[in-house]
């Protein structure tokens, strides 16, 4: 763990100063300092952890933490991308049998020049079961003036910049850099104007819903089979046991439903 996250009495000696990070504080002690709604950590691994986003608006709202803290997801490695992008095709695969709806992604990830003083300046990745209307969805590509792109791994071009990130529930992605005046936490507040929620809505003055907290843990309780073995560095042997069960769980899961029987023999 130590390896993995920056020193901060380090950056304080070389003349950096940095405030507390929150996202730091909850990879070290899972403690976000924050009385009224403590973080569940619902799956972690080298490079990552996933937990419910702190007073949420809808339902399932979760999000990807890099747990060394770096400024956006764009500053990874093209092989961490790949780990990440499949980590959220799984979850978006389970999500959408229990949700009935595809999710979104949503990201500002940037230096602390593109950051509204209060935000937090650390990698997090917003994964969402909520699709944006018409409307709403065409308001936030015109104010980040957001282009497409061809997939996850293209935001390495925004290395170093301000950039945002959209992922549609068609899986279309779009990003833009230096669009640094956007509307403070744009994404919670264009949801929380589509589901007719009084604005602007302020996520640090509310609370995640226990019975929301309890099912998402339930959600990943009963999928966990999914996310087991999800190496960042796979043998890409298809016999492996570690590299290919998750894969294996999946099949499995998928032919029980198209066969409609509890009990079966894999040859």
């Amino acid at each position: 763990m130590k390896n993995i996250l920056r020193d901060y009495h380090t950056l304080w000696k070389e003349g950096k100063q940095v405030k507390e990070c929150v996202f730091c504080n909850i990879v070290k002690t899972g403690n976000n300092n924050n009385e009224k709604e403590r973080n569940v950590i619902l799956y972690e691994d080298d490079l990552l952890l996933i937990t419910q986003a702190t007073g949420s608006p809808v339902r399932g709202y979760l999000m990807i933490v890099i747990k060394r803290h770096i400024n956006g997801f764009a500053e990874l490695s093209k092989e961490e991308l790949k780990h990440v992008e499949k980590l959220i095709n799984i979850i978006k695969d389970f999500y959408k049998k229990y949700f009935y709806i595809d999710s979104i992604l949503l990201e500002h990830g940037s230096t602390e020049n593109g950051r509204h003083p209060q935000s937090i300046v650390h990698a997090h990745l917003h994964l969402i079961p909520f699709n944006f209307d018409e409307e709403i969805e065409k308001e936030l590509l015109t104010e980040l003036h957001l282009k497409s792109i061809e997939s996850f791994e293209n935001i390495k071009i925004n290395e170093k910049l301000d950039y945002w990130l959209y992922c549609d529930s068609k899986g279309r992605y779009y990003t833009s850099s230096n669009i640094i005046n956007a509307p403070r936490s744009i994404f919670m507040n264009l949801i929380a104007k589509q589901i007719n929620l009084k604005l602007p809505y302020e996520w640090r003055k509310n609370v995640t819903k226990k019975e929301h907290i309890d099912e998402i843990i339930k959600i990943f309780n009963d999928n966990k089979k999914f996310l087991k073995n999800i190496w960042l560095k796979s043998c890409r042997n298809r016999h492996c046991p570690k590299c290919q069960t998750s894969a294996k769980e999946k099949w499995i899961y998928n032919q029980k439903l198209i066969i409609n029987c509890s009990l079966f023999c894999i040859i």
